[in-house]
């Protein structure tokens, strides 16, 4: 069997085991299991894309050999997806991959079976995070705090008190609000996103960002977030709630 090496280490990363130290290792391997070694290539630099030198080498090369030996896993890849689709890619043309370091050799059934395993629990891992971040984020929204930037109107407390205990809370823009209630007298006297966006700007009130060029798709954004405006929310069970911080409406 036809094989090469894989070394990388990533540039804010100097602790890493050298790229030299990495191939020894892999080609101790290789000539372990009697393979005929082919060639090493190596790259400094992420792994969560295969933008790499030496990686793109590599895979150029691929008729050349017939297993790629790394000595972690991460080296490939660092996102679990994208070294799931690589091995398949990899499986489906009959080469494989060695990762010393969580003893995965595809070569053997076995070895692609652990590694379908170890990958699996990655992604799930993956998940279980996103969906504690949503749960938190849902949690915060339900007991009315704002998640995010501060809308057209507000700005945070928390970024102006530098209280912990703010976090979450809004606090009125007085320049801004004026804006949001001019924004609201022109819509209920019947003008358009798009002349209100005119009005605006003819009248030189200017944006968040300080300049002239206001969006109708902004004045729809603003127009949308009445209840918001009006100091009222929905929670989880579409029960009204309102919330701690003076409303603008």
């Amino acid at each position: 069997m036809r094989a090469i090496t894989y070394s990388r280490i990533s540039t804010d990363m100097q602790s890493e085991t050298s790229v030299q130290e990495q191939a020894r290792r892999c080609k101790q391997y290789v000539e372990m299991k009697g393979w005929e070694f082919v060639d090493s290539f190596q790259d400094v630099g992420t792994g969560m894309n295969t933008d790499r030198p030496g990686f793109k080498g590599m895979m150029e090369r691929i008729e050349e050999w017939d297993v790629v030996v790394a000595f972690k896993l991460d080296r490939f890849h660092r996102s679990s997806a994208n070294a799931q689709a690589w091995a398949t890619e990899l499986n489906s043309i009959g080469k494989n991959f060695v990762a010393l370091d969580i003893d995965v050799d595809t070569t053997s059934a076995m070895g692609m079976a652990v590694f379908r395993i170890i990958t699996a629990l990655n992604q799930m891992e993956v998940e279980v995070t996103r969906e504690r971040t949503v749960m938190g984020i849902v949690a915060k929204q339900n007991s009315g705090k704002w998640v995010g930037k501060p809308p057209y109107g507000y700005a945070s407390s928390y970024a102006l008190t530098m209280d912990e205990s703010q976090k979450g809370v809004l606090a009125i823009n007085k320049i801004e609000a004026d804006v949001v209630k001019i924004i609201f007298d022109q819509h209920t006297a019947g003008k358009t996103p798009t002349e209100i966006a005119t009005f605006l700007i003819e009248n030189a009130i200017r944006t968040r960002n300080g300049a002239l060029n206001w969006a109708s798709t902004t004045i729809k954004g603003i127009i949308s977030n009445k209840d918001l405006y009006e100091g009222k929310f929905y929670n989880s069970d579409n029960e009204p709630r309102k919330y701690e911080w003076e409303a603008i409406l």
